[in-house]
């Protein structure tokens, strides 16, 4: 990376170019990028709960589709998902790169919070669509640093990796639904658990690439509880976007601990 150090801000982005003699950019931008997917995750495993307790989740059942089409709309919502996020990172992010941290993370914080009250509180398909790209949009913006550092050619190997994972989970979820629809709580306290101790494994100044292979097992887990889930909703267009966005966030995480460890093993 070229260096213009006056250019560097400290918070993981810089305005201009990279600076190539800060070495803590690479480690910032990756710390955003992971804390802020992961913490997403957790938003998701709290609003799916609420909503299954208030019964939202088998609403709409008029304009209930076919398993077919609903499982379609699901894979083209997350075929969106990458493709606007892959567009914001190698055709924008020389732009997306030059925007203040803090504006970033404002707008990451609001945007999925707010996509995500959208998507679980909304019966109409093009209003989940809207709530769905103020999640995806803002994943793009914090995960741009942290994809330019992995280079193409270890993006492009994990997100080979990602799928094949994402088809196992779901084909196990296919086999073995209830067993997935009872880890929900499990799979959430393991994450709260993971994160706490990331975070303080950090602010001591320590990393463990453990942490990496422990929570790809975390989220890809989470594919197989979130389809199961999916499966057992009432099949209509809202719920098909309301379950999309839960698996690209973890489709997202996972992607990010594997670009980890890929580049760990590559180095």
């Amino acid at each position: 990376m070229d260096g213009q150090s006056n250019n560097w801000n400290g918070n993981g982005y810089y305005n201009g170019t990279p600076d190539g003699n800060n070495p803590n950019y690479d480690d910032q931008a990756k710390r955003n990028a992971e804390l802020a997917a992961a913490t997403s995750t957790a938003l998701h495993s709290g609003f799916a709960g609420m909503n299954a307790m208030a019964g939202t989740y088998t609403a709409g059942e008029l304009d209930e589709i076919s398993d077919q089409s609903y499982n379609m709309i699901i894979g083209a919502m997350l075929l969106y998902g990458f493709a606007l996020n892959a567009i914001m990172c190698f055709v924008f992010g020389d732009q997306i790169l030059k925007l203040n941290a803090a504006t970033v993370m404002i707008a990451y914080i609001v945007g999925v919070i707010v996509g995500m009250i959208i998507c679980n509180k909304t019966e109409n398909p093009v209003v989940g669509f809207i709530g769905y790209n103020l999640i995806v949009v803002p994943m793009g913006l914090i995960l741009t640093p942290y994809l330019k550092i992995a280079g193409i050619e270890t993006v492009r190997y994990a997100f080979c990796v990602m799928g094949v994972i994402m088809m196992l989970m779901i084909g196990l979820a296919y086999l073995y639904p209830q067993f997935f629809k009872s880890i929900g709580r499990m799979l959430f306290s393991c994450l709260l658990i993971g994160l706490i101790a990331e975070v303080v494994m950090w602010a001591f100044g320590n990393t463990s690439g453990v942490f990496d292979f422990f929570f790809v097992g975390i989220f890809a887990a989470y594919i197989g509880y979130d389809w199961a889930m999916a499966q057992s909703m009432t099949k209509t267009k809202s719920n098909a976007v309301r379950c999309a966005y839960m698996i690209y966030v973890d489709l997202i995480n996972l992607l990010i601990r594997l670009i980890r460890i890929l580049a760990k093993n590559r180095d």
